[in-house]
């Protein structure tokens, strides 16, 4: 028997316009797709099989911000509008493994835990942390410093700690830099 696989009589899909500042890292096996522009900031990561899906929508990714493997950014299905802002995440935001990102905005210093969710057009205020596998619902307003965590469960934290946290996701992506290989022309 042979193991010869059929191959495939699709067209690749086209490459999404991007826009990408020096020194970012986006490994070679990360999905980018869509028609809008995708923009990434200065010394973000976008980890292996990340997905950025730009078909409904705009995705901009600010600068030292972490994109973790099977974490997928944008619009999934059309937006029940028919205009979409797309999906604006500020500097030094964490998205971890496994999470869905449709947001219009992810503020400063948040962290979106292992396989959370943030429904469409939702905003998260700055410094705020989803907890794994948490959801905050489509169009829900998080407000800065806002701690989601349990069933639904919230609290606001203030430890005053908010410039040693983005130092350590700028240490952290100083790390990963050299850990991961990179591959930016791939998608240019």
């Amino acid at each position: 028997m042979s193991s010869l696989k059929r191959a495939s009589t699709a067209p690749p899909a086209p490459k999404p316009p991007v826009h990408f500042a020096p020194a970012l890292v986006i490994a070679d096996n990360a999905a980018l797709t869509g028609t809008n522009l995708i923009s990434i900031g200065l010394h973000t990561i976008i980890h292996p099989r990340a997905k950025l899906n730009s078909t409904y929508g705009p995705i901009t990714i600010g600068s030292n911000c972490i994109i973790s493997e099977r974490s997928q950014i944008g619009f999934q299905n059309p937006p029940s509008n028919s205009h979409s802002e797309g999906v604006f995440i500020e500097n030094g935001v964490v998205i971890e493994t496994g999470a869905i990102v449709e947001a219009r905005k992810v503020g400063e210093g948040s962290v979106v835990e292992v396989n959370a969710r943030i429904g469409k057009g939702a905003i998260l205020g700055k410094h705020c942390k989803v907890g794994a596998l948490c959801e905050v619902q489509a169009g829900e307003i998080i407000g800065d410093f806002t701690v989601l965590y349990a069933d639904g469960m919230r609290r606001v934290d203030r430890a005053g700690i908010e410039d040693l946290k983005l130092k350590m996701v700028g240490r952290q992506t100083e790390i990963l830099r050299k850990l991961i290989p990179s591959n930016p022309t791939k998608f240019q």
